[in-house]
């Protein structure tokens, strides 16, 4: 379901579809040094944003707060926020299943908005533990990478470090 952002009790600071967190992480991960496929946009299927640089490969499922052209006040709602980072969760786990790459990484990729982020803290001990890397993309388009520790040395030095390890 759908509900305005003028009409949450805090609105969202900002909006940003799937589209748009996918071309973010894509141009991200190419600064970077990673090869990079087109990302996907619109109604596509498959993997959202994949990339490689050496012998990795990274898997990327997004969410955006809003469908893609929806009109700019129109947000999802709680119960749709929830039931898209289980389904990312879902996705992740199961890209992990097929690839088993012993250097693959798996990257949860959302708007950095409150509402998301309180939704993933509430399940971050088993993010870790799956050793997915939460990618939270800024209205400016920036990128700020949380991730397990475990990962913290593989991930510097694939040059994906700028910001903040996970709690």
């Amino acid at each position: 379901m759908t509900i305005r952002n003028s009409k949450l009790k805090t609105p969202d600071s900002f909006i940003m579809n799937e589209d748009t967190v996918n071309i973010a992480i894509a141009s991200f991960l190419k600064s970077r040094g990673f090869d990079c496929e087109v990302p996907l946009t619109g109604r596509q299927k498959g993997v959202d944003v994949k990339a490689s640089k050496g012998d990795v490969q990274i898997f990327v499922e997004s969410k955006g707060s809003q469908k893609n052209g929806a009109n700019d006040d129109i947000v999802f709602d709680h119960a749709q926020i929830v039931n898209h980072f289980a389904r990312q969760i879902h996705t992740l786990m199961r890209y992990a299943t097929i690839n088993e790459g012993v250097n693959d990484i798996y990257i949860l990729a959302n708007p950095d908005i409150q509402r998301i982020r309180n939704e993933t803290y509430k399940v971050s001990k088993m993010v870790n533990k799956m050793q997915f890397v939460r990618m939270w993309v800024q209205k400016d388009r920036n990128v700020l990478v949380e991730y397990p520790e475990i990962l913290e040395d593989k991930l510097k030095k694939l040059n994906l470090l700028n910001t903040r390890k996970t709690i």
